[in-house]
């Protein structure tokens, strides 16, 4: 059941300016009833997650360190309604952000439409989404 809003849903991208992150934008732009911002690393998302609330945030695997792993948990300990999406490089990498709280962990390169359904269903769900 679809909710009724007057405001755009917020999606916030963790992602280190790069192809992902302009690929990410420009993917989420056919979407009209979301509003997209970005941060460049894990701690900063954690602020915009207080001062913005998004709905789901996306965080890019490959980030610095273990900072996307940490701020996927601590988004999720703090805000458990945010819903936290984590795309990695491979399988290997997959698994280990898997134990994490994210609720959707993918490999980079997922079709596009299936992405876009992906994270439609975030949007929309009201529990925990696993693939």
């Amino acid at each position: 059941m679809k909710r009724a809003m007057t405001t755009k849903q917020m999606i916030l991208i963790v992602a280190l300016p790069s192809d992902l992150q302009i690929g990410l934008q420009a993917l989420l732009a056919v979407l009209n009833d979301v509003e997209v911002l970005v941060a460049a690393e894990g701690p900063l998302a954690q602020e915009v997650v207080e001062k913005h609330a998004p709905s789901l945030v996306i965080l890019d695997g490959d980030l610095p360190g273990d900072s996307a792993l940490l701020a996927a948990n601590q988004i999720k300990a703090r805000w458990p309604e945010v819903r936290c999406l984590v795309l990695v490089s491979d399988e290997q990498q997959r698994q280990r952000v898997g134990e994490t709280s994210a609720d959707l962990v993918l490999i980079k390169g997922y079709p596009p439409a299936k992405l876009i359904a992906a994270i439609q269903g975030l949007l929309s769900c009201e529990e925990r989404v696993r693939e």
